[in-house]
């Protein structure tokens, strides 16, 4: 299911976002590094279009 783009801020995370809640990678992001939004030269995560 699509939710509200979201992306990793730990520096050594892929520069992707994320938009679906099934994701393996995005589940992987504690909540503490996660941010919501579509960052500027942040590609879609692969898995995510896999899965959408």
């Amino acid at each position: 299911m699509r939710v509200p783009y979201y992306y990793s801020t730990n520096p050594s995370d892929p520069d992707v976002y994320h938009w679906h809640d099934d994701c393996p990678t995005g589940k992987q992001i504690p909540s503490w590094n996660k941010a919501y939004g579509k960052p500027a030269g942040y590609r879609e995560c692969k898995d995510c279009v896999k899965l959408g």
